[in-house]
Formats: structure tokens, sequence, C-alpha cells
């Protein structure tokens, strides 16, 4: 069961009546369920949108639970391209890009303490996915969770340290990303990282929905394959479905897309949201 913060029900509230002060001034069907199903020609491809309306309705039949339960599930970070990673051998500096000796004493009292200093630098993933470990060579990095570099770098070591424990740290995240677009304070891009960015938090960092040209009773995730994407729907002027988006946990390459409440029909959706999808599997499809 949802629960929401009591240190947010006053920002709940203000965000309420902002999203009800822009309902859009437009027939209730522009964008009915049967047009959003419809298939659409898109770059001379027919594509088949998945509508999935996410509500507490949904959340409450078997069908709509096997829908948004795995979407609401968040799902750990993977290491990609131009991640800067700390790897820690304990016990170990000269393996190490952080001093694992001022760690442990820094931890343990309140005397400062000289240490040696790691001297190894942050390690870049390369635009392949590896990345070079000192007695281990070149590694395959690309998709691994940090739990799982760890035990990796760990049965490596093994062959040269007696039970190794390894550590590691994403510094910067800097691969995987999901986009904001629409009628919003700011479109673009924002990284995703170890913590699940949930839509409401996206929103807010994209400075809002604005509250004078905003669609609120549509707002759409899109995610999932070019030619058949799934597309999340929420209506974002009801407290329960602000509840939800809360936790709703965004994955990569995630488009949300605010329309505007000027007559903003399902294939102006489709027309200005899928070709970027398009476009993104494209130049994925280059650079591998």
């Amino acid at each position: 069961m949802l629960k929401m913060r009591p240190q947010k029900i006053t920002a709940y509230f203000f965000l309420l009546t902002t999203l009800y002060g822009c309902a859009p001034l437009v027939p209730s069907n522009y964008l009915s369920p049967s047009s959003m199903q419809a298939r659409q020609k898109v770059n001379n491809q027919w594509l088949k949108p998945r509508l999935i309306p996410v509500n507490t309705e949904m959340l409450n039949t078997p069908k709509g639970l096997a829908l948004l339960g795995p979407a609401m599930r968040p799902k750990p970070y993977r290491i990609g391209a131009f991640d800067n990673l700390n790897i820690i051998v304990w016990g170990h500096p000269e393996f190490s890009t952080i001093a694992t000796n001022a760690i442990a004493s820094n931890s343990l009292s309140n005397t400062s303490s000289k240490a040696s200093a790691a001297t190894n630098p942050i390690v870049i993933v390369q635009p392949d996915g590896t990345i070079f470990f000192p007695y281990l060579g070149t590694l395959e990095v690309k998709g691994l969770t940090t739990a799982q570099l760890q035990r990796k770098i760990a049965q490596r070591l093994s062959v040269y340290l007696r039970n190794p424990q390894v550590t590691v740290q994403v510094e910067k995240f800097r691969n995987r990303h999901v986009y904001v677009l629409g009628e919003v304070g700011a479109q673009g891009m924002q990284a995703l990282t170890d913590k699940p960015l949930s839509i409401m938090e996206a929103l807010s960092a994209a400075g809002g929905i604005n509250p004078s040209s905003a669609d609120p009773s549509h707002i759409y995730v899109v995610r999932g394959s070019y030619l058949q994407p799934d597309v999340f729907w929420l209506n974002a002027q009801t407290p329960q479905t602000l509840m939800i988006a809360e936790h709703f946990p965004l994955q990569e390459n995630d488009i949300i897309y605010v329309p505007s409440s000027m007559l903003s029909p399902w294939n102006a959706f489709i027309n200005q949201v899928l070709p970027q999808f398009s476009t993104y599997y494209t130049i994925k499809g280059l650079g591998q």
C-alpha cells in the first residue's frame, strides 16, 4: 500500500491546487483510449503503442497489477560508458582509488591520523564499456551492477590476494538518462543514479508543469521498444495518482511528455515524441 510522508502533504496540496487550475479547456474525448491505442504510421513504419493507465483502479485488478507491478519496481543502476568509478580493495591501497587506511581510521576514532593516500586515479569506463584494472587487465563492466562488479573483481584478485574485500562506487553517473519534454519549465535530459528517480521528482527537477499551458490530466511516460512502446498515462489531477507518481521509478531512456492544454490530439503526441525513439534506436545501433 502506498503511503505519503507527512512532510509532503502540504507540497502535494499546493501542487494539486495548481494542477486543477490548469485543466484543459477542450473536449474530454480529444485523447480517447481508442485513439491512443490505434496503429500509427511514423517514419513510414506502423507503430502499435500499448496504453497503460496509471491509477488505483488499475492497481486493484489482476491485469493492471501484472502491467504496473513490474514497472513500479526500482531497478538497480547498471554501469555504462563514461561512468566514473571508485574501486576499493580493503587493506590494499595500491589497488584502490581511495585511501582505505584513512577511511578506517576516521570511522574508528575522532583523532586525526596520517595514512598513505591512494595514488590510483578514478576509473573511467571506456566507450566500449571496459575498464583497466591492475593485474587483471581489461574488464568488461558495461551492464553490470556495482555488486556484480565487486564480485567479478574479487574473484579475479583472489589469484593474487587472500580473500580480497572489494567495494565499487559510482563517483559520477554519466551514462543513463531520461527525458522530460512538453509543457514543463525546462525541457531536457536528466541523469539516472543509484537512487531511483520518480516521475514526480523528474517533473520537479524540470521546473514543474507549466500552469498556464499544460494538460495535467494527460501526462505520459513512453517506454520500451520503438515499434510497440508502452505508454503509461497519468491523470495528475487526482491525489491518488500523485501518490503513485511519487513511487513510480523511471528507467533508462524513458520519455516523460506533458502535452499542451490547447487541443493536443493523440496523433500530435505520436508525431512529436515517437520519432525521437526512432532516432535513439538508430544512433544506438550505429554505436554498437
